[in-house]
């Protein structure tokens, strides 16, 4: 269980419903389908688990640097990678669903409004490297 696996899930979800998929968006639908599952479910050992790679804190908002690199070809355009269905990460599928069909740049915007990243701004713009905890994601702090 890992963020690679859950960013597999999300694109094969994506896949099955017709929803495409930037990497601009698989950034933000992962960042808010945690913080979803945060918010019901608080921080336990299975979003612990998942939650291998921390997101860092990029002027778009939050990023996992290794899928932004692996799926930076594709640009601005639809990633074509289909992923898999992981049985372990149904829980998220309702949700994957709701932001993939939210605009992208309203849920870069709802990051850049959180406290955390607000707070950073400057270091953020300078490209300082800002990880996210958990507690980060879970209150915008």
């Amino acid at each position: 269980m890992t963020m690679i696996d859950l960013s597999n899930h999300l694109l094969a979800t994506a896949d099955r419903n017709d929803l495409p998929v930037t990497n601009l968006q698989l950034q933000k639908v992962l960042y808010f389908i945690i913080k979803d599952y945060i918010k019901e479910n608080n921080i336990d050992d299975f979003i612990s688990t998942v939650y291998d790679i921390p997101f860092e804190a990029w002027p778009y908002g939050p990023v996992v640097r290794d899928l932004y690199f692996e799926y930076n070809i594709f640009g601005s355009d639809q990633i074509t990678d289909v992923g898999s269905i992981n049985e372990q990460y149904e829980v998220f599928t309702p949700n994957i669903i709701t932001r993939l069909k939210q605009n992208v740049y309203d849920l870069v915007d709802s990051t850049h409004k959180e406290i955390f990243w607000k707070s950073n701004k400057d270091r953020i713009l300078k490209h300082d490297e800002i990880t996210y905890r958990l507690e980060n994601i879970r209150d915008g702090e």
